[in-house]
């Protein structure tokens, strides 16, 4: 896997748990607010909060509910973004987009905050996974992208989860050339299963 590709999937994964874990903060408010708002996002922004229907669901969470960023708080996230290469500002109309890179980003978070938001359908998610030694790049990505999505580790190259994997994790699978080195397979019975819920409690 090419470094930069890498170093940029781990900022990916950085902010998704970020997210996921404490809920919105100002540049997550950002980046949603230009997805939500068709990739527009006005420089005189109000402070309170717009209400997206995403945004709204992610507020909720952990220490920043009910989190309304004040406008010069977002005004430093634009900047920093701007200079991360995630978002563009159009100098005429006063408008910023989201840039190739920031789609992919906020497409990412999305995808994955969807299905863990979702309730879970009382079904266990196995992963099993052989990745020859020439691959072996690709292992720390594939574990930290099951743990993102909350799997736990139950053995030597096997992890468990409740919840399925976003499509665009199947997608690079195959971009990687590891397809065939992942199984994955759903059951609604599992032997131990209350010891294999257990993990999930740590």
């Amino acid at each position: 896997m090419p470094q930069a590709k890498y170093i940029f999937q781990q900022k990916d994964r950085k902010l998704a748990k970020k997210i996921f874990t404490h809920g919105l903060n100002a540049t997550a408010y950002v980046l949603l607010s230009l997805q939500d708002a068709g990739e527009m996002f006005w420089e005189g922004l109000p402070d309170c909060y717009p209400g997206f229907k995403l945004m709204k669901q992610m507020a909720g969470a952990g220490r920043y509910k009910n989190y309304k960023p004040k406008k010069k708080t977002v005004t430093a996230s634009l900047s920093r973004l701007k200079t991360q290469g995630l978002i563009v500002k159009d100098p005429v109309k006063k408008v910023y987009f989201l840039t190739p890179q920031g789609k992919k980003l906020t497409a990412y978070i999305k995808d994955r905050y969807e299905i863990l938001k979702s309730s879970w359908d009382k079904k266990i998610r196995v992963v099993v996974f052989d990745i020859p030694e020439r691959k072996k790049c690709f292992r720390r990505w594939l574990t930290q992208e099951l743990s993102l999505m909350q799997f736990e580790r139950l053995q030597d190259s096997v992890y468990v989860g409740k919840w399925p994997l976003p499509e665009s994790f199947y997608k690079e699978l195959a971009e990687n050339g590891i397809e065939d080195c992942v199984f994955i397979f759903t059951a609604g019975e599992i032997g131990q299963q209350d010891k294999i819920l257990k993990l999930f409690e740590q």
